[in-house]
């Protein structure tokens, strides 16, 4: 089975290609310039494998939360793909993945992406269970949830920020910042997708991105809409 694979919801762009005899994956930061390079490191990817786009037999993405253009890019990069080639999509919570990426840790993990606006979209678990669900949050919103655990692995591209933001706040907290950040997300990826897959099937064509917050855009039409009800 040939499988694309890749997350746009981060600054950081992980892609993969999986096939019976080849596997690659690659992780770029390219400071959300996705859109320029998402299209040629998939091109280059496929050459390198010997294979076309038409070989591919499944696609396998992120949908957020993160950047909102680089989960728009990402997802409808992966929906043509799929609608073109008549082949499903399964797409999969870019928290979820991070977590997953950092399992061999066992205890509490806080996934962490910068939301911007001093807030972060966060996820807590503990040993494979889900404590607090993805959320926007301020730092100063998880304090008590983490107070529960002797310790607490933080993961995702923005761990070091958010261990040195929330630890100026609280300093009882023992926080263990993982030093393999960031990692490719795509074996995690693989992993989550494929259990998605084989328990309820490929998304459906209207499955969106998870976007939690509204975007800056939202936010002022919803602020003139406001402004103009008095």
């Amino acid at each position: 089975m040939n499988i694309l694979l890749f997350d746009t919801s981060t600054q950081i762009l992980s892609i993969a290609l999986k096939c019976n005899k080849f596997y690659e994956e690659r992780l770029i930061d390219g400071n959300f310039s996705h859109s320029e390079d998402l299209l040629t490191e998939v091109t280059a990817i496929l050459e390198r494998a010997k294979i076309k786009l038409a070989d591919l037999d499944m696609l396998i993405c992120t949908k957020g939360p993160g950047s909102f253009t680089g989960i728009r890019v990402g997802m409808v990069t992966m929906k043509g793909f799929a609608s073109a080639l008549s082949i499903p999509l399964v797409s999969v919570g870019t928290l979820e993945a991070i977590e997953e990426s950092a399992s061999l840790y066992k205890g509490a993990i806080l996934s962490v992406i910068d939301a911007k606006k001093k807030r972060f979209y966060q996820r807590l678990s503990f040993n494979g269970e889900v404590v607090v669900p993805d959320s926007d949050m301020s730092p100063e919103d998880i304090i008590e949830s983490l107070k529960a655990y002797e310790e607490v692995l933080v993961t995702g591209p923005d761990a070091a920020l958010f261990a040195e933001k929330i630890t100026s706040i609280e300093t009882s907290l023992k926080l263990v910042v993982d030093c393999a950040v960031p990692r490719n997300l795509s074996k995690a990826m693989l992993k989550l997708g494929l259990k998605k897959y084989q328990e309820v099937g490929a998304d459906d064509i209207g499955e969106g991105p998870i976007y939690i917050r509204r975007s800056d855009a939202e936010e002022a039409l919803l602020k003139k809409k406001e402004e103009a009800n008095g």
